[in-house]
């Protein structure tokens, strides 16, 4: 490698996964590894550095970089804007070795916004594992609301729906509720179940309880999309959650309604619900353009790194990022192994 190449690493840490890309300040990304979820409200703090190391050794084991090659580290994180997160994730690079002149830590609504608008300025809308709505404003200062948590909060997301559908069997099962032995059946399949009382156990006793029902969010969405009418109630419900945290951005603010609204987040890889939701604001008199980034939040960490040097994302460091990243090297971490 040439000693004046220099590297920026960048990491978006989610609920499910966490996602790092590694590439020059020109906008070529070489690398991108994917691992677990780097979540310290739902993952013990030594499990997340011990994955985020092992996502680093493959990196520098399948790449020809140094550790001194590496001049800013940008990093979207779920609770990055919490002072004791920003100081554990520095922590851990530096004991790695890894010294850079930057290491930015963020919250992760960050990175899908800038991966959609190339600027770190504006409202978005995270559903996937959990929820959150983020106005970030041109002074620096930012508007939130939700992310409070699975247990707190996190209405509308993956878990909350998976959860409302989890509840709605057990109801059933107990005679609480009438009907609702399609989407029982539909559940107790997807855990590979054959009654709601192993529900118990199989939640209970699972290692990231919080992952297990937020994947059966996605489930009810395809149930919902095939007309079943309980997987429509409760997406409706999520939907209507989604919608109140806009409805505080604005409450908060009302030039948050000026720009664009960017949506992340798994559910709303679902065209349906993409769908449904956009019906659904239209029709409560929110008319802001919806936009759903065509890159991964990870390159959009990875542009917060270069807009901390620069002003702007140029046409050419675009063209670089839009050329290389799905054709750079890709591994992934799983169940301890490196898996290419």
């Amino acid at each position: 490698m040439p000693l004046n190449k220099e590297i920026i690493l960048a990491i978006d840490g989610g609920g499910t996964k966490t996602d790092l890309a590694a590439g020059e300040g020109n906008g070529r990304i070489d690398f991108l590894v994917s691992g677990p979820s780097t979540n310290l409200k739902s993952r013990p703090e030594n499990t997340v550095k011990a994955d985020l190391y092992r996502m680093l050794d493959s990196l520098f084991l399948e790449s020809d970089y140094s550790k001194e090659a590496i001049t800013a580290i940008s990093v979207a994180a779920a609770g990055g804007d919490r002072l004791e997160d920003k100081v554990r994730w520095r922590e851990w690079f530096l004991d790695y070795g890894i010294k850079p002149r930057d290491i930015t830590v963020m919250n992760d609504c960050l990175a899908p916004l800038t991966a959609a608008t190339k600027r770190k300025e504006g409202l978005v809308l995270i559903a996937g594992t959990g929820s959150i709505a983020y106005y970030f404003k041109k002074d620096g200062r930012a508007i939130r609301a939700g992310g409070w948590g699975y247990l707190l909060g996190d209405e509308g997301s993956g878990y909350d729906i998976g959860n409302r559908a989890l509840r709605r069997v057990l109801e059933s099962h107990d005679g609480r509720r009438k009907g609702g032995g399609a989407l029982c059946a539909s559940v107790l399949t997807h855990f590979g179940l054959e009654g709601p009382m192993e529900l118990i156990t199989y939640v209970y006793e699972a290692n990231y309880p919080r992952e297990a029902i937020a994947g059966l969010g996605r489930k009810v969405i395809e149930l919902a999309e095939a007309g079943n009418n309980d997987a429509l109630a409760i997406m409706a419900e999520a939907i209507q959650e989604l919608e109140r945290l806009l409805s505080a951005i604005y409450a908060a603010d009302a030039k948050s309604r000026n720009g664009s609204l960017v949506i992340s987040g798994g559910l709303f890889q679902s065209i349906f619900f993409r769908q449904a939701f956009e019906s659904s604001i239209r029709k409560a008199g929110h008319h802001q353009a919806v936009i759903l980034s065509h890159y991964p939040p990870v390159i959009g960490a990875y542009m917060c790194a270069l807009l901390e040097k620069m002003d702007h994302i140029s046409d050419e460091i675009e063209e670089n990022i839009a050329k290389s990243w799905q054709v750079a090297k890709t591994i992934k971490i799983d169940g301890g192994l490196v898996d290419e």
